[in-house]
């Protein structure tokens, strides 16, 4: 294929999601090309280098005390000097989080959303942990980037948190949906708001090497130094395998007694279950599930979700997403005799924009989509 050629059928892919009516509409408005060009033309890093310090800055909420801004009943019993303080402390960490809330409105820029969903304690410390190793890493400090960060800041009232939260996704350029022991409604909801704005969703997944395993372990013994290590992998196999407690008789024995627990054999288990987890999650997100490729409400053009499994590709991708300077490569694929042509994203290897190859759902579906 000549370069030419291959350029306009990534930019028919990127703009419209069709080749035949990007053709069509760039044939008969030679401006809007100028326009879609500009568009993916890389910008001047100096329009983020410029950029003024917060009006309002955030006030960091250390990661050990994030979990305090969790909607948990405040009526503690404060009958003992260990429980007042405990209070004492949630008080003080909420009237942060209720500033931060106040910052994050009046914020001039926002860049990126970061898409969450936090029940335990450790979830709110590794959140916390990731949003500050990917916004400090190398590539990103220069920019002056302004992101929400949900472990940062407390509505006092549900339905405000709703709209506070709905208003941030609305100006943010992209999202960050962290893939996690558990997700839920709330966070795949603002995955598929992102995608249906036609704004671009990263969804990050730990790999569980050694390092972020023995890292988990040890974060999930300091939170909690009241448990033993073997109660803390029992604990984490309830979450990565809720069935060993009915059909394997290994785990039945340690939750019997967890002294009875060969702790490097639990560690395997559990990491083996991890793995499994997290896998699965990457599959079903980058191939499997079709709500992984939605569709810009607006403009037709299918959105795909870009699944990274480390910190340094999340923050590269940022990068490429707030300078337009994302790469894609073509690809096609023959699939029950017809020909699918992908948009795929460089870094993440995922699909970014497809080309479906059933013509009469084409043909109906450039017909009637923007037919208002």
């Amino acid at each position: 294929m000549l370069p030419a050629k291959r350029e306009f059928r990534k930019l028919a892919l990127f703009a419209f999601g069709s080749i035949k009516y990007a053709f069509r509409r760039l044939s008969t408005d030679p401006g809007l090309l100028d326009d879609w060009v500009e568009a993916v033309t890389p910008k001047d890093s100096l329009e983020f280098f410029q950029r003024h310090d917060p009006i309002h800055p955030i006030q960091e909420i250390l990661g050990e005390d994030t979990y305090y801004l969790g909607y948990v009943s405040p009526n503690v019993d404060a009958s003992s000097p260990d429980a007042l303080a405990e209070k004492l402390r949630r008080e003080a960490i909420i009237q942060i989080g209720i500033k931060n809330y106040q910052a994050y409105l009046a914020s001039d820029h926002l860049d990126v959303y970061v898409a969450t969903s936090m029940r335990e304690k450790h979830e709110y410390y590794l959140v916390n942990k990731w949003v500050k190793s990917i916004f400090g890493h190398d590539l990103l400090t220069p920019l002056k980037l302004r992101w929400f960060d949900p472990t940062q800041a407390y509505c006092l009232n549900r339905v405000d948190k709703g709209l506070f939260e709905g208003l941030m996704l609305k100006r943010a350029k992209c999202t960050i949906y962290f893939v996690q022991e558990t997700d839920t409604f709330g966070k795949d909801s603002e995955l598929a708001s992102t995608l249906a704005q036609g704004k671009p969703v990263i969804a990050f997944i730990p790999t569980v090497d050694d390092e972020y395993f023995d890292e988990l372990l040890d974060t999930l013994s300091h939170l909690d130094s009241g448990k033993s290590i073997g109660h803390v992998i029992l604990n984490q196999l309830r979450i990565f395998n809720p069935a060993g407690a009915w059909n394997d008789i290994e785990i039945q024995s340690w939750l019997a007694d967890v002294n009875t627990m060969d702790v490097d054999k639990a560690k395997n288990r559990l990491r083996r279950s991890m793995v499994e987890h997290y896998d699965k999650r990457t599959n079903l997100l980058q191939d499997l599930h079709p709500l992984g490729i939605q569709v810009n409400i607006r403009t037709g053009v299918a959105n795909g979700v870009l699944v990274v499994r480390n910190i340094e590709s999340c923050a590269e991708l940022v990068y490429k997403i707030m300078t337009q300077e994302m790469e894609f490569r073509l690809e096609e694929k023959v699939d029950n005799a017809r020909k699918y042509v992908y948009l795929k994203e460089v870094i993440s290897g995922s699909i970014y924009r497809v080309v479906t190859g059933d013509s009469m759902l084409t043909n109906s579906f450039w017909s009637y989509y923007l037919d208002e």
